[in-house]
């Protein structure tokens, strides 16, 4: 298609550039509703039912169905990417999206009185909703991006500049959503909730059908007729394409390790740290809003400031400087070594909205000097995480290829997750045992294997042409 014809001053890459930001401009932010509206309460909800009412009581089982979930997710991840580069991707987002609604739906039905295996089935559906989502949307956007930008953005750097803005209003809408959702869950209750999230993800799930859609190019990439020994090259041509080229295969070591730390981070110590200093749902939901704003600014501005920073130099050091790296980690748990959990929550204080008497949360005056301090450290490193991402994404657009791309996007996760379950398992044990401090020192240790692999990966040449290694891979 020509460059020059135009449509209100707009060429034909511009046109179709703007067609793949509109579309995830509107998918994310319901995506980011329907994810994040129930983030605050759920695992404490699944907690307290099968605890009888105690949270605390029921993280053990928790740690079960987490291990559930994780295992579905590493068994489908990877088969369910390559699907999607042998099908498209919005067959994929939709099932995805089915799956998550069904579960929600199920969630709301659960009480004290829920047979676990309710529970199993909800989690089983989780992780099949995840493991097809992982790498989705972002195949999808890559794959038609390089079609849309032709010749032009060389350097990517208007690709990571794109990202930066989406991440920006995925960042926004979720922080707009976690203080709503808290309050519907108290003046509605929990359960509405979560049929709420089902219906969302019903919406998106049939959207998906309709708006996902691949520039002619990319479809022509793809056979007519999809044949299943299609299906087995693209499966087995991602496995061999990572293990034949080294440069690529440290990479995503490298970010595997440090996801599984995130992974460990997010499902086993966040939250349990959040009530352990905040105590309430409200609370924890006013102190996570205000977290993410400092995040939306990082998002925005990481596409932007990233272009000044040589990738291969700086993925290292900001993975490592970033919310859950390695000095992140080593920082929560000197402040929870010097300033536990309060052990009297009679006494609190009152954060009040500024001019007026409205009170935004109340917390122990025991937390108040460690949640300061871990308002900061979350402030302060969450930029470092944007810039790595983008300058890592500006890499695999190149150098993989487009015929494995969601197979590959779903790979990482997979092996993320592999790596993450024996660490729920063993920090499952050691957070009761050993207290937060350590723990933390430990998970730290394990990000810093990740960064490693990082700067290893980085410091070797591209070897080779990558649809070249992927033909071999393929035909193999």
């Amino acid at each position: 298609m020509s460059k020059t014809s135009t449509l209100f001053g707009l060429d034909e890459n511009n046109r179709r550039i703007m067609r793949l930001a509109r579309t995830l401009s509107i998918f994310l932010p319901v995506v980011s509703v329907a994810i994040t509206l129930s983030s605050t309460f759920t695992v404490i909800f699944v907690a307290e039912a099968l605890g009888a009412g105690d949270f605390i009581s029921g993280m053990s089982l928790v740690g079960i169905l987490l291990v559930v979930q994780m295992t579905v997710q590493i068994a489908l991840d990877y088969p369910t990417g390559a699907i999607g580069d042998w099908i498209g991707q919005r067959y994929i987002i939709c099932c995805a999206f089915l799956s998550f609604g069904i579960a929600f739906l199920l969630l709301s039905l659960v009480t004290t009185s829920t047979h676990f295996l309710l529970l199993v089935l909800i989690y089983v559906l989780i992780g099949l909703g995840s493991s097809q989502m992982s790498g989705s949307f972002q195949a999808w956007f890559d794959n038609n991006f390089r079609v849309a930008i032709g010749e032009e953005d060389h350097d990517r750097k208007q690709y990571g500049m794109f990202w930066g803005r989406i991440g920006m209003l995925f960042q926004i809408v979720a922080t707009l959503t976690i203080v709503p959702g808290a309050v519907i869950a108290t003046i509605m209750g929990r359960p509405f909730v979560f049929q709420l999230q089902a219906v969302l993800c019903l919406i998106i799930a049939i959207s998906a059908l309709f708006f996902i859609r691949d520039f002619k190019e990319v479809e022509d990439e793809r056979p007519e007729r999809p044949s299943m020994s299609e299906y087995k090259n693209i499966l087995v041509g991602g496995l061999s394409f990572l293990y034949n080229d080294k440069y690529v295969f440290h990479i995503v070591l490298g970010s595997c390790f440090i996801m599984s730390t995130i992974t460990v981070w997010g499902n086993l110590i966040l939250f349990p740290m959040y009530f352990s200093y905040l105590v309430t749902d409200i609370a924890v939901s006013s102190y996570r809003t205000i977290l993410f704003i400092p995040g939306v600014v990082a998002q925005e501005r990481s596409g932007i400031w990233s272009k000044r920073f040589d990738p291969r130099t700086w993925i290292p050091r900001f993975r490592a400087l970033q919310l859950g790296g390695v000095l992140f980690f080593l920082a929560i748990a000197m402040i929870m070594f010097l300033f536990p959990p309060p052990s009297n929550v009679d006494n609190m204080v009152h954060l009040i909205f500024p001019g007026t008497d409205f009170v935004i949360m109340s917390i122990p005056d025991e937390s108040v000097i460690p949640v300061i301090l871990m308002t900061i450290v979350f402030s302060s490193t969450s930029f470092f995480g944007g810039f790595a991402e983008i300058l890592t994404q500006r890499i695999l657009l190149d150098a993989i290829p487009n015929k494995i791309r969601n197979s590959m996007y779903s790979l990482t996760p997979t092996i993320g997750t592999i790596l993450a379950l024996p660490q729920i398992a063993f920090f499952g044990w050691a957070l009761p045992a050993l207290g937060f401090p350590l723990t933390l020192l430990m998970v730290s240790a394990i990000a810093a294997v990740g960064v490693m692999q990082l700067k290893k990966g980085l410091g070797l040449p591209v070897q080779r042409d990558n649809e070249q290694i992927t033909s071999l891979s393929i035909s193999a």
